[in-house]
């Protein structure tokens, strides 16, 4: 079909181009710079969306990236990065240079691992000491660096403060970029040079010099939004921006996969509605088939550019893998079953089987890696190519009275030139980012990919396409109307799903690994009131003593009013608590398919047993990496309700261990009570 040759190529080829320049992402027009000036002693890498530098060599080391910007315009620019310093020399720092070589002279603001925030220039071997903050930085991930530049004059910023300004500085002008001071590790991530002050919000923190009226902005979590490559602004928007590793191909590759999918899999059913094909079997099942033929259709059919290639490859694989991950998951969860059988829809792990095979009947070499990971028995796959061929068979046969023939379509019966109705596709502005990744950055590849099947099938009357928020996850095509729906809620929702299971994210967003930058919670009080609307006693007496020992399974009975190894708090406190501490860490050991919008999910931590069994150690372990090993930061335990005892024994045991522990007695039952947000569960970091 005419779809195999271009028309998937349309939409990998508009970023073929980016995909070449590595940690571009991370660093943005300092990306092609790495490989030229990195020194010797100093290693570099990526990590869960940070460009990291790593010194273990070089006592007192330097590491400099410079692009030469030249000079701001009259209209001011602003240098914008996300930076973190790991490192146990208290000078250890990392920051931004403004540089002129040619006059020896350099300005540098730079946060120190004893969070010191420093700023000085040189001029040839004179130092000029300009401001020194203490405790301005953080060092947990979120520091953010601005500097607003005009002709003549700098702003610094750190984390929306005003450092200092400067002025007639013979190092302002010429190059700007990132330097890494001493032993450690450096995290950099959002590097970005914009030279639009006229879409920047107010800040700084002062009236007039340097960038008066120019933003400082507010810190955002790293890596989780970033601004593209060319410098263009971050994507508009509320909600995650997945972007797996900062690798181009496979952003595209889930992306796209994603889409092409869902996309699919309805246009499917508009081919059986408009063109009343004859259907034996379950409607949603054929459609399966057919969106499984035309997703291995560009793989089987390459391209001679690599890069598009192993994109077309990464979109097969997630088109299919995402039912793969949604059924493990379910399972996981213990999805009930009871109405299974009654959803016209197969179960999510029997579509993954059903779309697999037929993928790897089509083209075995490519797809056996995601056979093998999966655990595809050799049996299956024995029957994966008659599979193939008769569901290949069997559309092309169905399709072929209403097909134009063509190179791509030689089982075509219509002529070429045979008149027919359009397919037309609409993006609408969205409120999320991942809606406005398409609607911005996609949506006329995606167009010119899906008006192609206008040109391949004659239809009847106009299929008209519309991809938008709805406010569900879902997608649909309506015979009534002869239109697709596709809802950019479904993708972000399948998007964060694969991130948090590929790359350990929570929700879409970065956290810490081992060694890595420390991760960013939620934004403290995000969405949430300044108070809980309703009354709940979440402190009555039920006339169980408090205890330390262990609750048993089940669980579920009346819980003290008290703990022995814990705070209890209320539903007040827990807000007011979010709203004041952003290292705050929720755990749910409910296992309710809700939660807290910024709850993990971890119900093995209140099993009974002992509190010097090994589940102990697994949960100090899990607590420390979550954490990034700050024992004093606020960890609140919660359940299912006022009866849940599991989030008394979680608390328990942490408590034991010497963790800051809380209990939040009331959980879901109490929350939900006073009208506050729930969110969908998402795997737990590091579980």
């Amino acid at each position: 079909m005419q779809l195999r040759g271009a028309g998937l190529f349309f939409v990998l080829a508009a970023f073929a181009t980016s995909a070449h320049a590595e940690y571009e992402q991370q660093l943005g027009p300092l990306a092609g710079t790495v490989r030229q000036q990195l020194l010797q002693g100093w290693h570099v890498g990526e990590q869960d969306g940070w460009f990291t530098l790593r010194n273990s060599d070089v006592p007192g080391g330097e590491q400099t990236f410079y692009v030469n910007a030249g000079q701001p315009p009259e209209s001011g620019r602003i240098i914008d990065v996300n930076v973190v310093v790991n490192s146990k020399s208290p000078k250890a720092s990392i920051g931004v240079a403004l540089n002129n070589n040619a006059r020896k002279s350099l300005c540098l603001l730079e946060i120190r691992a004893d969070r010191n925030t420093l700023l000085f220039c040189l001029e040839g071997q004179k130092r000029r000491d300009i401001a020194s903050v203490p405790n301005v930085a953080k060092l947990d991930g979120t520091d953010r660096i601005k500097v607003v530049e005009v002709p003549g004059a700098a702003r610094f910023i750190v984390n929306g403060q005003k450092i200092a300004d400067v002025e007639n500085e013979p190092a302002l002008g010429s190059e700007v970029g990132i330097m890494a001071y001493d032993e450690g590790t450096f995290g950099i991530a959002d590097f970005t040079i914009n030279s639009n002050l006229a879409t920047q919000p107010a800040g700084g923190g002062a009236q007039g010099g340097a960038g008066a009226g120019a933003g400082a902005g507010s810190t955002r979590a790293p890596a989780a939004a970033p601004a593209p490559a060319n410098n263009t602004p971050a994507l508009p928007g509320a909600g995650p921006y997945p972007r797996f590793g900062g690798d181009t191909l496979r952003i595209v590759g889930v992306y796209v996969g994603i889409m092409r999918s869902i996309f699919l899999h309805e246009f499917g059913h508009a081919l059986i509605g408009e063109l009343e094909l004859p259907a034996t079997g379950a409607e949603e099942d054929a459609v399966d088939m057919y969106s499984a033929l035309q997703i291995v259709e560009p793989t089987m059919y390459p391209s001679s550019d690599k890069d598009v290639n192993i994109m077309a490859r990464e979109a097969a694989t997630y088109a299919a893998l995402q039912w793969y991950y949604s059924g493990m998951l379910a399972e996981k969860r213990g999805a009930s079953a009871n109405s299974a059988w009654q959803d016209e829809h197969t179960g999510d792990l029997k579509r993954f089987r059903n779309m697999l095979c037929i993928m790897y009947g089509g083209n075995p070499s490519v797809f056996e890696p995601v056979a093998k990971h999966v655990g595809f028995e050799d049996r299956t796959k024995a029957r994966c190519t008659d599979e193939f061929n008769k569901q290949n068979r069997a559309w092309r046969r169905l399709l072929a009275p209403h097909t134009r023939v063509g190179a791509w379509t030689p089982d075509g019966q219509q002529p070429a030139d045979a008149p027919g109705a359009p397919v037309n596709v609409v993006f609408e502005p969205s409120k999320r980012k991942i809606g406005n990744l398409f609607a911005n950055n996609l949506s006329e590849a995606i167009t010119n990919n899906i008006k192609l099947l206008g040109q391949t099938y004659v239809l009847p009357r106009p299929v008209n396409v519309v991809f938008k928020d709805c406010g569900q996850l879902n997608a649909w095509y309506s015979p009534r109307e002869g239109s697709i729906t596709m809802c950019y809620d479904l993708i972000e929702n399948i998007a964060v799903m694969i991130s948090d299971i590929e790359t350990g994210t929570v929700g879409g967003e970065v956290v810490a690994k081992d060694g890595a930058a420390p991760r960013q919670p939620p934004a403290a009080g995000q969405g949430m009131p300044a108070q809980p609307s309703g009354t709940f006693d979440e402190l009555k007496d039920s006339g169980v003593p408090p205890t330390s020992m262990l609750f048993s399974s089940p669980y579920k009975g009346p819980t003290p009013n008290k703990h022995t190894r814990a705070e209890v708090i209320t539903t007040a406190d827990l807000v007011q608590m979010i709203n004041k501490d952003k290292s705050i860490l929720i755990i749910d050991t409910s296992g309710l398919r809700d939660t807290l919008p910024i709850a993990y999910p971890l119900a093995d931590a209140g099993q009974d047993g002992s509190v010097a069994d090994h589940l102990q150690g697994a949960l100090d372990a899990w607590l420390q990496k979550n954490t990034g090993g700050r024992r004093d930061a606020p960890i609140v335990f919660m359940g299912a309700g006022m009866n849940d005892r599991s989030s008394y024994n979680a608390a328990l045991r942490a408590g034991t261990l010497g963790w800051r522990a809380y209990w939040y007695r009331g959980g879901m039952e109490a929350w939900v009570a006073n009208g506050l947000p729930t969110a969908p569960v998402k795997p737990a970091a590091g579980k």
